[in-house]
Formats: structure tokens, C-alpha cells, sequence
């Protein structure tokens, strides 16, 4: 009998000892929890960015005619929020747009589509869990897009301009990919969505560089342009002196002139005279 009281009490200090070492455990264990937990949420967010917001937002949230950028500093270092005088978290000010939706631009704003409501909450299609990582991965651009604020050094690269005849350096189609993906989000407007005419041939039209080529010769052209070369420059540095049928304007920046260097246009370029 002994021996059994012997046992029993061995075996409760053993799951006291147990239960103790598992108390110390829970803090890190739950950290791992938490990070790996966080990690799948945003991956579920980059999903669901990537086949409903990126259309208006760019292809890494950074912004494009039809709505403003999300990874950029603004939205992180509290211009945004004091801008629309949100006295609230980040978090909650991201949460309560994706969810609701914005009917009306922000002030100063004048962007041709309205954000749309995507919670269920508000008649959106979106569940919860799918709002809450959709925030998360808005909210994992913090690092890199305070980072991208740090002062550019200048180059001294001369700069576009207006002058459509202007020679223009070597360009590299691939770099042109890239500005149009990225920096410059042209993709957005010409492939994503019709805001813009099509660089791709489609159906019964050509590419867009035998477009260009016809467009200077048709009897309604109103540019300067002379060559499919001096109206593709047009189109970029002064997108208003030639309007495409079907399109509006001012919908297209017209400020590319003094944003783009000659090799960026020269590569932009490249890039756009591959789509025939």
C-alpha cells in the first residue's frame, strides 16, 4: 500500500514538473504561433490583393489613375490620416476603407472610379477573416515604403520634356517592363482595365505599334506627331494633344514629362514598340 502512495505521489510531482516546464514553453510557443499565423494571413492577403485590388492599386500598391497609392510613406507616417483628420489606428483607418469602401474620393482627389464595398458586413462578398488579411498585407509594405521615402540622390539624368522629336538613347524593353509594371503603372490602365487603349493586339486590332504607325495618318489626328515613335512619346508626355476615341481627358497623368528621364522614355519605349 505503501508503494502505491509512493507511486501516486512521484506520478503528480512528475505532471507538476511537466505542466510547469509547458507553462515556461507556452510564452514562445505562442509567439511562433502568433508569427506563423500572421505570415498565412498575409499570403491570403497577397491572393486576394492581387485578384481584386490590384487592377486600381498597381501591381505592388503603388497607386495608378484610378486610385492612390498604398505602399507609399504617406499612408504610414500619419500624412493620410491627418489629411482626412482620422484621429484612429492605422489598422482600424485600412480596415474601415476596405471594408465600407469609399463613395466619395478624399478631398483634393479626383480619381474615376469610387472604391468599392468589399465586406459582407456591407454588402460586400468579403468575409471577415478575408478583410482582416487584406489589412495585413497593406500594412506589410510599412518597412519598405518608409524606407523608399529616404531622400533620391540626384543623377543628373536630363529629363523628358515635351520635345516629341527629341532623340532618345539606346532603350532596353525589359527595363520599359519594368517601369510599366512598377514605377510607372501603365499596365494598370493598358492591360489590367480599358481605362486606356490596349497595347495588345486583340481581335480584329493590331498591336500598338502599328497603331501608332496608322494613327499619324488618319485624317482626325490632331498631335504633332510625325512618326509611330514621336506619337508614342506624345501619348506619354502629353497625353491630351491627341484623345483616342472612347477615351477622356486628363484620365492619363500629365505630368510624365517632368517625372521620366530620356532613358526611362527610351526603355519605355522598347517596351511599348514590342506590342505589334
Amino acid at each position: 500500500m505503501k508503494w502505491h502512495i509512493l507511486i501516486g505521489f512521484l506520478t503528480a510531482g512528475a505532471a507538476v514538473v511537466l505542466l510547469g516546464i509547458i507553462a515556461l514553453n507556452e510564452p514562445v510557443r505562442m509567439e511562433s504561433f502568433s508569427r506563423s499565423y500572421h505570415s498565412r494571413q498575409i499570403e491570403e492577403g497577397a491572393r486576394i490583393f492581387e485578384n481584386n485590388c490590384r487592377p486600381c492599386h498597381g501591381p505592388q500598391g503603388e497607386g495608378s489613375p484610378l486610385a492612390p497609392a498604398l505602399n507609399t510613406s504617406s499612408l504610414f507616417n500619419g500624412e493620410r490620416l491627418t489629411a482626412v483628420q482620422f484621429n484612429g489606428t492605422l489598422e482600424d483607418y485600412v480596415k474601415g476603407v476596405v471594408s465600407s469602401g469609399r463613395p466619395v474620393p478624399s478631398e483634393g482627389a479626383n480619381y474615376p472610379q469610387r472604391m468599392p464595398t468589399w465586406s459582407q458586413e456591407f454588402g460586400g462578398p468579403m468575409r471577415p477573416d478575408q478583410i482582416e488579411s487584406v489589412v495585413a498585407f497593406v500594412l506589410n509594405w510599412e518597412e519598405r515604403a518608409l524606407a523608399a521615402a529616404e531622400p533620391t540622390p540626384v543623377t543628373g539624368e536630363p529629363m523628358m520634356g515635351t520635345d516629341i522629336q527629341i532623340e532618345l538613347p539606346p532603350g532596353d524593353a525589359e527595363r520599359g517592363r519594368a517601369l510599366a509594371d512598377g514605377t510607372l503603372g501603365c499596365t494598370v490602365c493598358h492591360s489590367l482595365t480599358p481605362v486606356g487603349p490596349a497595347w495588345a493586339a486583340s481581335g480584329d486590332q493590331p498591336g500598338l505599334t502599328e497603331r501608332a504607325a496608322l494613327r499619324v495618318e488618319q485624317a482626325d489626328y490632331a498631335g504633332e506627331a510625325g512618326t509611330p515613335e514621336q506619337y508614342l512619346i506624345e501619348s506619354v508626355a502629353d497625353p491630351n494633344a491627341y484623345l483616342v476615341p472612347g477615351f477622356t481627358a486628363n484620365v492619363m497623368p500629365v505630368n510624365f514629362a517632368d517625372r521620366i528621364t530620356l532613358q526611362q522614355m527610351a526603355d519605355l519605349m522598347a517596351y511599348m514598340l514590342s506590342f505589334r
